[in-house]
């Protein structure tokens, strides 16, 4: 029996006409389904620890896939780690460092930041660009000329322009609204400004929208393989989700008493159902037999928002990471992981091997058999060899952040190489007072301690390594700042009040000022003790005042005095105060007099004189 050429190119591609939809046979080019949450923690569901979020389609997907551990994605904030994503280049690369993709590009926009007005940063640091540039040679365009079809779903938040849509990076379908942080509503109408968004009957949630229109792109009237990204607006904010859902999780509470919002649950719940009627789809068809599956996270879940709705519980907990998205720590960019490859991830396997956002371009890439473009830097490594089974050395990767979140997190930049992460604090300041932190993640996975003074020479490796990286790959890198005052710059974690000196001599912080403020104390209530040892030839009485998040400035009421003792060398003060808010921050008037002050040791203290801070002044040198 004779074929005719076009039901030969059929059964070539993957699609038989007669049903109307695809059909899998026999196909050396697998498809790829690239599925992307926004927000979405390393421990937001129960494939990863959780106990309060239900997740069956994802443990459902692991059965066949290759779940990773140290998966990251290549920043802790949106746009710049979904423009890795599609391009195989760290941020420090593409020069998008920020979530800006929904920000007009303006002709004043300057090329660092509005820190280079300060006189108490040594560094400047670049603004981040707005747009992923159209030069970039993208995973679609890659796909788009290997004889695929692209399509793309979802959050796109790389440029509002239309000049800079998903349509002129290579993706012949698209489903996206701009300006994109998230719909201004998850039920329709979602009132995008632009993009190709159609609203849909009211009340539709979409989650399940979006779910549709990939169903649809993946069931054309088209005989070629398919790139698909669906890169759901979900779990981003607004925060809202299915009534029935949220009411479910409000009667069955996280029983570790750690993810505490019922509408987040609700929210991954309607994700984790999407990726059920994808997998539902594909078996049903047969394409499940020749799809390639990625899903990941575009960053870190969400710990510095509360949900109203949900009597201000926080979005989100990523216990035991610390912190969360937009922080340079390891709760802003671990993120849950999972490859199917079929044939040969079918037994499904748990890896620890260290993997980046950068590494999703070639590793796809090489799965599906297509050369890359010369002309595309690419920063990342192809784990096949996880996928495979065979040894896999991905001996560093890094992240470039340098955007300041106040207490929450330093400007900086990271570098992990094996079991250590070494973070560089690009503004030193009272609240972070170090310019690297390292940490064992092995034995330390929350980085409660920075291992920096035992390890000097592993930190200078490290520090080494990680200056190498975005100072060569930056094109607008760190750069000395011309109007830096050093007698602005904190010391040992304390800022000088007024005019005078603030130096560590020896193990001692002298002070020659009038006093000293520091905002780098742990955020609790209580009853606290102050207890420090001090030298001095000044008179009178030191004040001790403290502060709450929530009422800053420094008040009368908020106040504790001691008598200083001027003669006879060093002497131990303690000063005792409550605070109803949780503590921002502490200053010391350290008496009258000229003479210079030397604190040798401070600590503050818990009504049970636990530890809660410590200032090692020789430490800090």
């Amino acid at each position: 029996m004779k074929m005719s050429k076009a039901f030969f190119g059929l059964l070539l591609t993957g699609v038989l006409p007669w049903t109307g939809r695809a059909q899998a046979v026999e196909n050396p080019r697998p498809n790829v389904i690239f599925f992307l949450v926004d927000d979405m923690g390393w421990m937001d569901s129960s494939l990863y620890g959780s106990t309060f979020y239900k997740s069956p389609s994802m443990e459902r997907l692991a059965k066949s896939s290759v779940r990773f551990t140290n998966a990251y994605s290549a920043s802790p904030l949106c746009s710049p780690s979904r423009a890795s994503l599609i391009s195989g280049q760290y941020p420090a690369r593409h020069g998008i460092t920020s979530a800006v993709g929904h920000m007009p590009v303006k002709e004043n926009d300057p090329d660092y930041q509005i820190e280079k007005l300060m006189t108490t940063t040594d560094r400047l640091l670049p603004e981040s660009r707005k747009f992923l540039v159209p030069e970039q040679y993208t995973l679609a365009e890659a796909f788009k000329d290997a004889g695929y079809r692209t399509g793309f779903v979802g959050k796109w938040h790389l440029g509002v322009d239309p000049a800079y849509w998903p349509e002129k990076q290579g993706f012949e379908f698209s489903f996206h609204g701009a300006p994109d942080p998230g719909p201004k509503s998850y039920f329709s109408p979602y009132r995008f400004n632009a993009g190709t968004v159609t609203e849909g009957p009211a009340g539709e949630y979409i989650t399940d929208r979006a779910t549709d229109e990939a169903l649809g792109y993946i069931h054309q009237n088209d005989n070629r393989p398919f790139f698909l990204c669906l890169w759901h607006w979900g779990v981003h904010s607004p925060f809202q989700a299915k009534e029935e859902l949220i009411q479910f999780y409000r009667n069955h509470p996280d029983p570790q008493g750690k993810q505490l919002s019922p509408t987040m649950a609700a929210m991954l719940k309607s994700v984790d159902e999407s990726l059920g009627r994808l997998l539902d789809d594909l078996e049903r068809t047969g394409l499940d037999k020749n799809t390639i599956i990625v899903f990941t996270s575009d960053n870190g879940g969400v710990v510095n928002k509360k949900i109203h709705e949900d009597g201000e519980a926080t979005a989100t907990s990523n216990w035991p990471l610390r912190k969360g998205k937009a922080s340079l720590f390891e709760g802003g960019s671990r993120v849950p992981a999972l490859v199917r490859w079929p044939s040969v991830t079918d037994n499904g396997s748990v890896s620890d091997a260290v993997i980046t956002g950068v590494d999703y371009y070639p590793t796809l890439l090489e799965m599906c058999g297509i050369p890359g473009n010369p002309k595309q830097i690419i920063d990342g490594v192809s784990f096949v060899p996880v996928l495979k089974g065979t040894p896999f050395d991905r001996s560093e990767i890094f992240c470039f952040f340098p955007h300041n979140f106040s207490e929450y997190s330093p400007a900086g930049a990271w570098v992990r190489q094996g079991e250590w992460k070494l973070i560089e604090v690009f503004y030193i300041s009272d609240l972070w007072p170090k310019r690297y932190l390292l940490y064992n993640l092995k034995e330390d996975i929350g980085e409660t301690v920075d291992r920096s003074g035992k390890y000097p020479e592993r930190v200078a490796e490290m520090a080494k390594a990680l200056e190498t990286h975005y100072m060569t790959l930056c094109s607008r890198p760190p750069k000395p700042n011309p109007d830096f005052n050093p007698a602005t710059r904190p010391v040992g974690g304390w800022m000088t009040q007024g005019n005078g000196k603030l130096q560590i001599t020896g193990s001692a912080l002298v002070v020659g000022s009038p006093g000293i403020s520091t905002r780098g104390l742990p955020r609790e209530t209580g009853s606290f003790k102050l207890v420090w040892t001090m030298k001095t030839n000044r008179k009178g009485i030191c004040r001790v005042f403290w502060s709450g998040m929530e009422t800053r400035p420094y008040r009368p009421e908020r106040c504790k005095s001691v008598d200083i003792i001027s003669e006879n060398g060093s002497h131990e003060y303690r000063v005792e105060f409550d605070s109803d808010e949780e503590l921002y921050g502490l200053r010391l008037d350290l008496g009258t007099g000229s003479d210079s002050v030397e604190i040798e040791s401070m600590k503050l203290l818990d009504g049970n004189e636990n530890v809660k801070q410590a200032w090692d002044f020789a430490d800090a040198q």
